[in-house]
């Protein structure tokens, strides 16, 4: 999915990854904004950069498991 599709789907309560990312890396929306798997929050990170823009997928939320 996109990146305007993954934002999308955190704004919904999903958590998202790209496929760059390791399996322990992750971002969620809190409050309208968008955070790391370490509670960082990544604002600023998007860049418009290529690989940022494709590769986006909903996975299941690690803190489940």
């Amino acid at each position: 999915m996109s990146w305007s599709e993954a934002i999308a789907a955190m704004e919904k309560g999903k958590v998202v990854r790209n496929e760059y990312f390791t399996r322990e890396e992750w971002f969620e929306m809190r409050s309208g904004r968008i955070f790391a798997e370490d509670g960082c929050s990544m604002d600023g990170w998007y860049r418009n950069e290529g690989w940022q823009n494709t590769g986006w997928s909903v996975i299941a939320d690690p803190r489940s498991a």
